[in-house]
């Protein structure tokens, strides 16, 4: 059962005042009573005092009337209620108040007191004439006491009534009015597919137009994520039909060269280009699918209202994540359709540009992972930073890409653990050195001579295309107007290292076959 807050702070309200002030006119009660009860003695003494000072003479006297004006005196006090003088001689002199005013007592008249003070009657200190009892009375300080403790508590009650009404008056056009704004437009963006619809005015400047003013940015966001939700659904629709194409038009290459008398021999070497090429469209074709199945689930989440915020960054995490798979494949796949096709011609210009050699390392890693997730093999990258570049940096990721991916093939066994290093530092005369390194299976000395010669390759019934060295050493002695050299031994690894200008020429010379 869900719970009003405004209610709980109703009720906080009126106990929090309530016990405020009664803790408050408590302490105010306590400190009248004491100062009361101080009063009454001091008032008490001081009449002692005075008594054992006027009486004596009268009584030595045995002048009533001066007794009798003395005690009238004296019974102006509200808390003195009668006085009796008796004396050795038979004096019984009392004077007492009541509803009528002053008169006298009666001998065996008893007033009705809750303090009787008796003084002694001393006659310059020697004889003792008699005694005085004084009756008092506190009931005058009690009724005062009362009368102040009943204003405590209307007090406390008429500012119960009216601090309730002011802050529920206050809670509700500050706080209540604007949640109840925010509530009714987040049940719109709930319910509604249109989100603009959702927006709040805001009217306010305080902490609460701060926050309507953050939920209309959420919308806003939610509205530009569902847009680029629906773009990348299109890009991934419009890649998929790309690697589809590529696919069949790899598969007519293939078919051509099956029937081509002069290139009858690579009959089998296209067959594991096709294999090549299935990886990247299999990984683009799974990539899309996943990112239809999580964009199905998020479509009912938000048709079910259910949708969070966490759920729209998993979901843009996930997109983005498959949208990369997506055009990296695709572009390799377009690529080793290209270097396959243009192997015996120059490379196609790419666009170059100036990049830091240290972050595009380490995109060109991001980018294989897919490849590298089923093995043991560990990348390191150690690249001195700051190490500009103008040149071509596809050229370079196709390089890097088929070195890396060479040595997976070749180099290591299924399941075995190794390393991959890769290497990055300035040479004096304006070059770099970029070297890549493993310890794998190495090389044969009989195969070191063939294997940047077209289509040779140790494996090609396991899937190598004999292509991949080939284009490297292509790409980096023209496109990139650099060099490559290659060391190895048995049981050792493998170090391929590349010098290449920082400043890539705009034409690079061409090496004679």
């Amino acid at each position: 059962m869900m719970k009003s807050i405004k209610a709980q702070l109703t009720v906080w309200l009126i106990v929090g005042i309530t016990v405020i002030l009664t803790v408050t006119g408590y302490v105010s009660f306590s400190a009248s009573k004491a100062q009361g009860e101080a009063d009454y003695q001091a008032l008490r003494s001081a009449l002692k005092e005075r008594l054992a000072l006027s009486l004596p003479h009268g009584v030595w006297q045995l002048d009533d009337q001066y007794i009798q004006l003395t005690l009238d005196a004296e019974l102006g006090w509200q808390s003195l209620i009668a006085i009796r003088i008796k004396g050795d001689a038979g004096l019984n002199i009392g004077r007492i108040r009541d509803n009528h005013g002053l008169r006298d007592m009666t001998p065996t008249e008893e007033p009705a007191a809750d303090d009787v003070l008796t003084i002694p009657i001393v006659y310059q200190g020697k004889e003792k004439l008699g005694v005085a009892q004084v009756y008092l009375s506190r009931h005058d300080l009690n009724a005062k006491l009362q009368s102040r403790l009943m204003e405590s508590l209307l007090q406390i009650v008429v500012l119960d009534v009216l601090i309730l009404f002011l802050m529920s008056y206050a809670l509700r056009h500050f706080v209540f009015r604007p949640l109840k704004e925010l509530q009714d437009a987040l049940d719109r963006a709930a319910s509604s597919s249109d989100l603009e619809s959702a927006t709040i005015t805001v009217n306010q400047q305080n902490e609460f137009g701060e926050v309507m003013h953050s939920f209309n940015r959420i919308v806003a966001r939610i509205m530009d994520d569902l847009m680029l939700r629906t773009q990348a659904e299109a890009s991934a629709r419009e890649e998929k039909e790309k690697a589809q194409d590529a696919y069949r038009r790899l598969v007519q290459t293939q078919q051509t060269l099956v029937e081509s008398e002069k290139l009858a021999s690579l009959g089998g070497l296209v067959a594991g280009v096709a294999h090549e090429i299935n990886t990247p469209v299999g990984i683009s074709l799974t990539a899309a699918s996943h990112l239809a199945a999580v964009t199905q689930q998020l479509n009912r989440e938000l048709e079910a209202g259910a949708i969070k915020k966490s759920d729209f960054q998993n979901y843009l995490a996930t997109a983005t994540e498959s949208c990369e798979l997506i055009l990296s494949n695709a572009e390799r796949a377009a690529d080793l359709i290209h270097s396959f096709k243009q192997v015996a011609v120059d490379q196609t210009s790419e666009a170059r540009r100036d990049f830091q050699l240290a972050d595009y390392l380490q995109e060109i890693i991001t980018s294989l992972r897919p490849k590298f997730k089923r093995t043991q093999i560990d990348i390191q990258i150690d690249c001195e930073q700051d190490l500009l570049m103008d040149s071509y940096p596809g050229a370079l990721s196709q390089v890097m890409t088929n070195l890396l991916v060479n040595a997976v093939t070749h180099a290591f066994d299924e399941g075995q653990l190794g390393q991959i290093a890769i290497a990055a530092h300035r040479l004096d005369d304006g070059h770099l050195s970029l070297t890549v390194k493993d310890n794998g299976k190495g090389i044969a000395p009989a195969n070191m001579g063939k294997i940047f010669q077209p289509f040779f390759t140790t494996r090609r019934g396991s899937g190598g295309s004999g292509l991949g060295l080939h284009i490297v050493y292509n790409i980096v002695r023209q496109r990139l107007g650099g060099s490559i050299d290659v060391e190895s031994e048995l049981g050792e690894g493998t170090t391929f290292t590349i010098t290449l200008p920082c400043n890539a020429p705009d034409i690079a010379t061409k090496e004679s076959s």
